[in-house]
């Protein structure tokens, strides 16, 4: 599996856009560099989520974000610009939201599967969940420990964690209006959980 195949599948075009022919092929080619010995240090527990969730997001971004701190980027620049990459992305998952929004009962779908979804790729070898209610009216689980939070502390880079909250905030607005997202801190940003509320929005003659 090489950049291309992950999240980041654009950040070759991306990078020699954003820094010329041959600054940029050095950035990507140190990026691709990282991706590779991090795939093969991995330990993904035994668990396909898992592993998917390393490669196919954790590492290309930590990639990246080493990869400008070893050209030189100061931190604050360096994670400026992995937000804008990893922006895309979430760009691309809020897509996926809204479209699944456009189903009808929209809320109680979601409802219905969000319980396996989270067993399946939210597994336990990476998350710890907390549910709190799961009713009519809110969806609602904390995350107490976070793979993600877990991963960029061991790698030594806990200030790239905030990154992957951002873009869970952009991905879930996608859900409105049938399903509003609210979430009040993250582990990544030094809060004691994660906590995800989805909450039915309900407008008068409309069925979420």
């Amino acid at each position: 599996m090489t950049i291309r195949d992950t999240q980041l599948y654009f950040l070759e075009a991306d990078c020699l856009e954003q820094f010329g022919s041959d600054q940029g092929r050095h950035i990507f080619s140190l990026t691709e560099e990282t991706y590779e010995r991090l795939c093969q240090g991995t330990d993904d527990r035994s668990s396909r989520a898992i592993r998917e969730h390393l490669t196919m997001n954790l590492y290309p971004t930590m990639a990246y974000y080493r990869a400008l701190r070893e050209a030189g980027y100061p931190e604050a620049e360096a994670l400026s610009l992995v937000r804008a990459e990893t922006a895309k992305s979430a760009q691309e998952k809020k897509a996926e939201q809204e479209r699944f929004a456009k189903i009808p009962g929209t809320y109680l779908l979601y409802r219905l599967c969000v319980g396996a979804v989270m067993k399946k790729k939210f597994p336990k070898e990476g998350w710890d969940t907390r549910w709190v209610r799961r009713d009519g009216e809110e969806i609602h689980f904390d995350f107490t420990r976070c793979l993600y939070r877990d991963i960029c502390d061991e790698q030594g880079c806990p200030e790239l964690c905030p990154v992957f909250c951002a873009n869970d905030d952009v991905a879930f607005t996608g859900l409105m209006p049938k399903i509003r997202f609210e979430r009040n801190g993250t582990l990544g940003r030094g809060d004691p959980c994660c906590d995800f509320h989805f909450i039915k929005n309900k407008r008068k003659g409309k069925r979420g």
